[in-house]
């Protein structure tokens, strides 16, 4: 199943690739590098620093009611599991980043696990929420909005069920599942703490928010160092595409799919496609490159695994 799901990634990596690159004069491609204005690139990494930072802060949000732990192993593991998901199969940089937690932290793997989880129900939920209320001002997305409001109504859906599971007492439902994985699975709902407290889960939306709008303007950001002058609504389109094609099965650092999501929101703005394709390299490489090399370089730092061998629910 395993080499299944990596072959169905790099089919469609290169599916979307061809689409991307299809028809397009080279000669243009390149031509548009040379617009970049690397001071704004530079701009540009140092905010997707800080959103990377904001991202950790949310993590720890969502464990402070069970664990205290340093705002900085949180960055840590956030900046190593994307680094896992730019050059690992699988998007194994998402196992890869509960580990760094529960090996840096330390916490348990069901504590990382929970929170973990959690933190990408809450960027599902951001983005739908954005996607939906940016209907109204982009029409060029109005084609999605019953899948849009399908996908959200699961999020909320899945928000309820999570909520019902941890009121009351824990241990009816720890009772239930096998005796040598109870500790872990108390844990686990221990963890959703998040669902119990309004205000917690309040601030973690809000916090959330931050998140994507900070990416918002790190696109926008982006479109202006590689002298585009579109209005904030096509970064916000450009991130848009791109959260839900990285979702999809992909080779290691989503190529292809980055390229065509990119070619295919500024395709709404009547961007030329030989350009859009030299934005989408610049953007793809203005965040794998500095990703994956500080993600690289933590992991050595804390002599973690590239690919742990062994992962259990229960404490180590």
């Amino acid at each position: 199943m395993k080499i299944l799901k990596i072959v169905l990634g790099f089919i469609l990596s290169l599916g979307c690739g061809y689409l991307a690159v299809r028809g397009v004069e080279w000669t243009e491609v390149v031509r548009a590098f040379g617009a970049v204005d690397f001071g704004l690139l530079i701009l540009s990494t140092v905010w997707l620093g800080l959103v990377f930072l904001v991202r950790a802060y949310r993590w720890q949000l969502l464990l402070a009611p069970v664990a205290s732990v340093p705002v900085s192993v949180f960055f840590s593991a956030t900046l190593i599991g994307f680094m896992g998901n730019n050059i690992l199969p699988l998007r194994a940089g998402e196992l890869l980043r509960l580990y760094a937690l529960a090996r840096l932290g330390p916490v348990s793997m069901s504590h990382a696990l929970a929170t973990g989880t959690l933190d990408r129900v809450f960027d599902l939920l951001i983005v739908s929420l954005f996607l939906g209320l940016s209907l109204p001002l982009i029409p060029a997305l109005e084609e999605y909005r019953a899948t849009n409001a399908l996908f959200l109504s699961l999020i909320v859906v899945l928000l309820g069920a999570a909520w019902w599971l941890v009121q009351g007492d824990n241990t009816r439902w720890v009772r239930r599942v096998p005796q040598r994985i109870q500790p872990g699975v108390e844990e686990f709902l221990e963890s959703l703490q998040v669902l119990r407290s309004g205000s917690l889960f309040l601030k973690t939306l809000a916090v959330s928010t931050v998140i994507w709008g900070g990416l918002t303007i790190y696109y926008w950001l982006l479109l202006h160092a590689s002298a585009f002058s579109l209005p904030m609504e096509a970064a916000l389109v450009v991130m848009l595409l791109l959260a839900v094609g990285v979702a999809l099965p992909a080779a290691p650092g989503f190529i292809g799919v980055f390229q065509y999501a990119v070619v295919l929101a500024l395709s709404f703005f009547s961007v030329p496609k030989e350009e859009a394709l030299s934005f989408s390299i610049v953007a793809h490489l203005a965040q794998y490159v500095p990703v994956t090399l500080g993600g690289l370089f933590l992991l050595l730092r804390s002599g973690l695994s590239l690919w742990p061998s062994q992962v259990t629910l229960a404490n180590d």
